[in-house]
């Protein structure tokens, strides 16, 4: 009896022990894993407070910190005097619109003063609103390629009246809008590669200095290249931004062009050819909403041209001002720039595509030519711009022009054609984050960085440009094909038939 029962309580000391053992065990095991998630919860309650934290504007006056968070400009490195010199410099860079586009449009036969002030209307609220949607330092205007097409394709060659043009315009328009609310997502940036957004980027800067070096060097009357005072005036303008530039003095930017205009203006005086363009406020209304739908079968392949054109001239624009006016100086960052341009649900990208095609429908009600966003935008990214509170103000210089235009048509090509040379000259450091060694990306690169100022075209040096590179992929011994996907078929495809049809026109 003794002997079991000394067995007995031994074994269940055992088991006790044991048992104590265990509860030790998951005790120690309940200890580590708390110490293991402890800096996962830590790291979690970071995030949730940084979720919670409200963003605190530097500025005191609640109107200016309302513009400040709506516009993200202290979040951006960016502040008031620099938003504001943008914006007025983006206007500079883009007021030769308001004097090309009626003499464009005047070539089909619509009225020139309505044009004019319809052209300042359009660009004033749509540029407004483009930098309230999007956020973007992105300005809106009539492009230049697509009024050509509007007049001398549309009224000219298919003799449309102007008033059954602009119908096709406000239809055309409306497709944009719904091509971008469905179709286009962040996708259609993964047919365009990094390396050939880049290229594009270099071939519009280029276009933009090439027509800076005309606008200096041409007359403004006859077109043709002459020597003259205002090539002189242009250089003194280019060099005294650029040496002040360097200083970080951005007034520069619009204390030079005004300067130079009062110089021009006094020396045109004294040699007889001082010229002041008439007050004229009683135009707008002899455009506005005369369209009819008087079509022919042409209209049937016109529209989808349109859409082309606009899609690849507004989507390669676009990306070549963000990549400028978003990232780090010129340093170019791939997720970074995604992230940036796909913020929300709807992306900026798709934003700014969709606020271009109503305006473009609008504008096609005033009988005019598509809006597009200017690749002069990038003006405003030079002088330090990073939101879309620089759009409202040149915006408003738009909408200004319109019963200032005779004080502001003063303000001649030589004043303003320095403030694109030095855009081209900041832009074009953009190359070398291009692989040089890589001739599958170079020689596209190449093609449309001489096609577009050659042919004064965005849209056929992109497009001829992006065709040759799907080529050179397919054909590549790296079989390069294997990366080729849907959206870059489809592009490739718009891009073959917007290169037909350019040709064609």
């Amino acid at each position: 009896m003794s002997t079991s029962s000394s067995s007995s309580s031994t074994s269940t000391a055992l088991d006790n022990s044991s048992n104590e053992d265990i509860v030790l065990e998951k005790r120690n095991n309940l200890k580590n894993q708390n110490i293991e998630e402890q800096p996962k919860k830590q790291e979690r309650g970071v995030k949730e407070q940084t979720k919670k934290r409200v963003y605190q504007s530097p500025y005191d006056n609640k109107s200016l910190a309302w513009l400040d968070k709506y516009f993200e400009i202290s979040q951006r490195d960016s502040n008031f005097t620099k938003e504001i010199l943008g914006g007025i410099a983006m206007f500079l860079a883009s007021l030769y619109i308001l004097s090309v586009q009626p003499s464009v449009l005047k070539l089909g036969g619509t009225p020139e003063s309505g044009t004019r002030q319809s052209t300042a209307l359009l660009s004033g609220l749509g540029t407004i609103s483009m930098g309230v949607v999007s956020g973007i330092p992105l300005m809106v205007s009539t492009g230049m390629g697509e009024n050509y097409f509007y007049s001398t394709t549309m009224m000219l060659k298919h003799k449309y009246s102007w008033q059954t043009a602009g119908s096709i315009v406000f239809i055309q328009g409306i497709l944009i809008v719904l091509i971008s609310w469905r179709f286009l997502r962040l996708k259609f940036l993964s047919a365009i590669p990094p390396m050939f957004r880049i290229g594009i980027a270099f071939g519009i800067s280029l276009f933009i200095g090439t027509l800076g070096i005309k606008s200096m060097i041409n007359n403004p009357v006859t077109g043709l290249s002459e020597l003259h005072f205002r090539l002189l005036l242009a250089v003194l303008c280019l060099v005294f931004v650029a040496s002040f530039a360097i200083r970080e003095k951005i007034i520069v930017f619009i204390l030079a062009p005004f300067v130079t205009a009062i110089v021009s203006q006094v020396i045109r005086a004294a040699l007889g050819e001082f010229e002041m363009a008439k007050w004229d406020l009683s135009g707008l209304g002899s455009t506005a909403f005369k369209i009819n739908f008087d079509w022919k079968v042409s209209a049937l392949w016109l529209i989808p041209v349109m859409t082309i054109n606009q899609l690849f001239d507004a989507v390669c624009t676009i990306l070549t001002v963000i990549q400028f006016a978003f990232l780090d100086k010129i340093k170019f960052d791939e997720k970074k720039f995604l992230d940036l341009i796909s913020q929300s649900k709807t992306s900026k990208l798709q934003r700014v595509i969709i606020v271009t095609g109503i305006w473009s429908s609008i504008s096609g009600l005033f009988c005019n030519s598509q809006i597009v966003p200017f690749i002069e935008s990038i003006v405003a990214g030079t002088v330090g711009a990073r939101t879309g509170f620089s759009s409202v103000i040149t915006g408003l210089c738009f909408l200004l022009s319109i019963f200032l235009y005779p004080i502001i048509s003063l303000i001649p090509g030589e004043a303003t054609a320095p403030l694109m040379i030095y855009t081209t000259a900041i832009v074009i450091k953009m190359i070398t984050h291009v692989d040089f060694t890589d001739l599958n990306s170079i020689i596209p690169i190449v093609v449309s960085t001489i096609t577009i100022p050659l042919m004064s075209s965005i849209l056929m040096g992109i497009a001829l440009g992006y065709a040759v590179l799907i080529l050179l992929w397919i054909v590549a011994p790296e079989k390069k094909y294997k990366e080729i996907t849907y959206p870059m078929v489809i592009v490739f495809i718009l891009a073959v038939v917007g290169v037909v049809f350019e040709l064609l026109e």
